[in-house]
């Protein structure tokens, strides 16, 4: 049957279909589908472009601070290179779909200084949804500003002097090499100025002794500073290698010269069962000068040439020769005479001079036999504020306030201690299994005017090798390694930062256990690997401060 549909019912639907709103919300989603639909997309493709740039800020300090560590580099090209290597172990190329960003002169630059360092970079993204916006890209920024800002530091470099150290490495010797990769590490720390605020570095040669400068008189006995400033009377010999003062140690009021010591001083305990010898304790009217005996006529340091003279007569410096020496020899590999293997370059007590310090490590020498433990003990005295104000020439500029000489106290604010050790060899006191009479600074020399009694020291104060039995060791270099530990250890505890180097030859196990931690402590088996070490010590060493 069909339905009828008239005006009246027709006009009544109508109004009805008008006061309907049924599908009226279908219609506004329809209309706001797109802006919705780009909101939600960029909340996604924002949030993409944060970790773009969360990535790229992380990236550009790693190389802001390789930049701000090799910023002194021999090429701008290695300072680039340096920076590329760390942007990229953070910002693998092309991550999120960037092109490769390069560390270049476009986007990293440095004023005159070098000490201010800026790094800008840019990366463009490629949108996901933003694109239905008509934006197919976001460009996004990071920008890093680096200023060098060395912590206050006293650094001290314990440096192997000994006739090792001349052997060939690479296109020179060991020596040559470590003199240019400790003057590198310096030029990390100094960069182009003379001077740095709170840093100061100390130089300890060392071979089988210590030479601490004639200048520290006075920390020898009495009688030997009084000896020594006096030629008619000198143990050494007369008008040999006189040393100029420039002060009144005597107090006459005249400037005193030390007659023939060229400064070398021997331990104060002994080898065996030694303590002060490990110890930071101050000068305590206890030192005595090194002095190599010529008790032997046919020994390795025979220089008077008498051979009237019987070959153990061991008190002939106190006969009609009166204690006085012929002239002794200044060429090294020939030398002859009380100082002989008295290291030629002393001990520089903490300096605030960059062009000193690298002068001091261009004066040393390569001669003598290695006791890393004398060395070691002497770069602590050189730290130790047991020793504040006794060092001849120790720097006083820019002490912090409160202070009128150097070391500073342990534990002062913002301030680290560091050593860094380096050897080339395993402790011998210059001496091999089958002779133990070679003079060293753990011989004795007080004791030549005495008749040999002791069961563990003949007369030259040289400890027996049977001594040596039901003593826990078997022989020297053991108890010198035992030595080595004992130092390293007290000097850790006091806060101090160890490094350690190890070249060609030598115990790694010892070295690794002296350094603060197994990170501290490096091996090198060549020049290039020498260089790299020292001068990633000094790029450790340079603490760097991002500025914003």
């Amino acid at each position: 049957m069909t339905k009828k549909i008239t005006f009246g019912s027709l006009r009544r639907t109508v109004a009805r279909f008008t006061k309907s709103n049924r599908g009226a919300s279908a219609v506004i989603i329809a209309f706001l589908a797109i802006p919705i639909f780009g909101a939600v997309g960029l909340s996604i493709d924002l949030g993409r472009a944060y970790v773009l740039k969360s990535k790229l800020s992380t990236a550009l300090d790693a190389a802001g601070l390789a930049v701000g560590r090799n910023i002194f580099a021999p090429t701008d090209a290695e300072i680039y290179a340096d920076a590329q290597k760390y942007f990229d172990a953070n910002f693998p190329s092309g991550f999120m779909g960037t092109s490769p960003i390069t560390m270049d002169s476009s986007t990293v630059t440095w004023d005159s200084t070098r000490e201010n360092i800026s790094l800008t970079v840019r990366a463009d993204m490629g949108t996901t949804f933003m694109n239905v916006l008509g934006h197919s890209s976001l460009s996004v920024g990071a920008v890093t500003e680096i200023k060098r800002d060395n912590r206050g530091m006293e650094l001290v470099l314990v440096l192997d002097n000994t006739g090792s150290m001349d052997y060939s490495l690479g296109s020179g010797t060991r020596m040559s090499v470590l003199k240019n990769s400790a003057k590198n590490l310096i030029d990390i720390l100094y960069g182009n100025d003379e001077t740095q605020e709170k840093l100061w570095v100390g130089i300890v040669p060392y071979t089988m002794a210590v030479n601490v400068g004639p200048q520290n008189i006075d920390w020898l006995k009495n009688t030997y500073k009084t000896n020594l400033t006096n030629n008619s009377t000198s143990i050494f010999t007369q008008d040999s290698t006189n040393t100029t003062l420039g002060r009144d140690v005597t107090g006459d009021g005249v400037n005193d010269t030390v007659y023939g010591w060229r400064g070398c001083v021997e331990m104060r305990d002994h080898l065996l069962n030694g303590t002060v010898d490990i110890s930071d304790d101050a000068p305590n009217d206890d030192f005595v000068p090194y002095f190599w005996n010529d008790y032997h006529r046919n020994s390795d340091n025979s220089f008077e040439n008498d051979a009237s003279v019987m070959e153990n007569d061991w008190k002939r410096y106190k006969s009609s020769k009166g204690g006085n020496y012929y002239s002794i020899s200044t060429t090294i590999g020939s030398e002859r005479g009380p100082n002989k293997y008295c290291p030629t370059a002393k001990i520089l007590p903490l300096t605030s001079e960059k062009t000193t310090i690298k002068n001091h490590i261009d004066s040393m020498v390569a001669d003598g036999g290695t006791a890393i433990n004398i060395g070691m003990v002497w770069g602590w005295r050189a730290l130790s504020p047991n020793w504040n104000g006794l060092w001849y020439g120790s720097s006083t500029l820019n002490l912090p306030s409160g202070y009128t000489a150097l070391p500073l106290n342990y534990g002062e604010q913002f301030m680290d201690k560091v050593v860094v050790l380096m050897t080339d060899g395993l402790n011998t006191l210059g001496t091999n299994s089958s002779s133990y009479d070679i003079y060293h600074a753990f011989a004795r020399q007080e004791r030549f005017d005495l008749t040999p009694t002791s069961s563990k020291y003949d007369y030259r104060g040289f400890l027996k090798q049977s001594a040596l039995s039901g003593s826990g060791y078997s022989s020297y270099p053991q108890i010198l390694d035992a030595k080595v530990l004992a130092t390293c250890s007290a000097m850790k505890s006091a806060g101090i930062i160890i490094y350690t180097v190890l070249l060609v030859d030598g115990d790694s196990a010892m070295m690794e256990a002296c350094a603060t931690s197994p990170k501290h402590a490096f091996v090198a088996t060549s020049a290039a690997e020498l260089e790299d070490n020292f001068n990633t010590i000094g790029e450790e060493l340079s603490n760097l401060r991002i500025s914003k």
